[in-house]
């Protein structure tokens, strides 16, 4: 029988391991952290409920659905149908779409010429939809040397840009539209003009590697230290000296740390892995006595705060949600002041007068404070990666190799292209 070692127990590794003992490929799935779900999981820290990462899951990632579906998790699905949001502007604040629709007409301060454009932007990317998958951002390629800013301005224009596509890019993924290529919006949007539904899991994200977990042999608290192919397997060193063999290894981790691990990289793992970034993303918590008003708020660039999102959330104890909390999100700019003046464990300090202009008892009724900050958030896809990553793919279907790797560095920065990553290196050990 194919032995196969999974190094990571996010949904990425999980999936490729849920693929493998479906096939008949026996395998061991090892993770460095107590729990798993590495950034699709759930964390509970003074009074306060926050995820580790991923907070929606996209109608359109067949795989992740048919995990979902797998391991019964789909009554677990709770739809959230036209979600919008305040944006607020130096002009003051305006109604916001997370799902593209026909409302985004209704932006102000669009000049005509714009809403125009952004009708045939909206049909052209419709028509495309066929051409491209959502969970391979590889498959809008022909956009890779662009920037999304480039893009947009070109496509539809400057206001569509400001108003509409940066505040929901930053406030949602920290992401900046001039250092981002187009080709996570031009391979995700054909699928999602004319939605309106994305969805979360009752009882928390990091239900359904849980329940994958639970269905698999996994092990956590077990770091690894090296991954050495040899002609016939490959030879894992754990933290405490023992070493574990197997046919193939499946490294799952985050893309970031994954090069000191490899002890003879080819030159194409080299040269993928030196490509790889990811963004940092900050964000402090606050739990708070008595409730509050639920709401989201998106910043423009341009205005005059250090938060991209702002959101508030009353309790829900058969949630896990015991206070009332306020999520405040820093925007990117913020993010690297915090890192240059190593003020990763200060976060509060940053957005707390912002929380007091809109609390104004806010000092009397905070109850605790959690600075959640994560190092590598989302992996950057910037111009020209997509021509990196698309050579890294060939040379990894060609097989040459007893190590195979998924995550969405290697897909899309998407919790499906974590999950269809998976899939795919699992299909090809079984293959062999």
């Amino acid at each position: 029988m194919t032995s196969t070692i999974v190094v990571g127990a996010g949904i990425a590794g999980l999936s490729a391991a849920w693929e493998l003992q479906a096939a008949g490929v026996s395998v061991h799935v090892l993770e460095a952290a107590c729990v798993v779900g590495g950034r699709m999981g759930d964390r509970f820290e003074n009074g306060i409920a926050y995820n580790s990462g991923a907070r929606l899951i996209y109608p359109f990632s067949r795989d992740l659905h048919r995990i979902i579906e797998a391991v019964g998790v789909t009554s677990s699905l709770v739809p959230l149908r036209r979600l919008s949001a305040l944006c607020t502007s130096p002009g003051g604040p305006y109604s916001i779409e997370l799902m593209p629709s026909s409302r985004a007409l209704l932006t102000p301060g669009l000049p005509l010429g714009e809403r125009c454009r952004l009708i045939r932007a909206a049909l052209t990317l419709r028509a495309r939809k066929r051409q491209v998958d959502p969970d391979w951002a590889v498959s809008a390629l022909a956009w890779d040397d662009v920037t999304l800013a480039e893009c947009i301005r070109e496509e539809i224009g400057d206001g569509v840009l400001k108003r509409m596509i940066e505040p929901v890019f930053r406030g949602t993924r920290s992401f900046d539209a001039d250092a981002i290529s187009a080709l996570f919006y031009q391979s995700t949007m054909p699928h999602l003009v004319g939605e309106d539904t994305v969805f979360t899991l009752a009882g928390g994200m990091g239900q359904l590697c849980t329940a994958l977990a639970d269905r698999l042999p996994v092990q956590t608290g077990v770091a690894v230290t090296a991954v050495e192919p040899h002609a016939d397997r490959c030879v894992v060193t754990l933290a405490d000296g023992r070493e574990l063999s197997a046919d193939y290894v499946v490294i799952a981790t985050e893309g970031a740390r994954i090069a000191p691990l490899l002890v003879r990289p080819s030159l194409e793992e080299r040269e993928m892995l030196a490509a790889i970034r990811y963004n940092a993303l900050g964000i402090a918590h606050f739990a708070v006595a008595g409730s509050l008003e639920p709401g989201i708020e998106f910043s423009m660039r341009d205005s005059p705060t250090r938060i991209a999102t702002y959101q508030q959330l009353n309790a829900a104890p058969r949630q896990g949600r015991p206070n009332a909390q306020v999520y405040c999100q820093l925007t990117p700019e913020a993010i690297r002041q915090v890192q240059a003046q190593c003020a990763t464990d200060r976060l509060d300090e940053w957005v707390v007068d912002e929380v007091r202009a809109r609390i104004p008892d806010f000092d009397q009724r905070r109850l605790s404070t959690v600075n959640q900050w994560i190092a590598h958030k989302i992996p950057i896809f910037y111009p020209g990666y997509g021509h990196v990553l698309r050579r890294f793919l060939d040379w990894q279907d060609a097989g040459k190799s007893r190590i195979r790797y998924c995550g969405d560095w290697v897909s899309q920065a998407l919790l499906g292209g974590a999950c269809a990553s998976g899939v795919r290196v699992a299909a090809q050990i079984a293959g062999n």
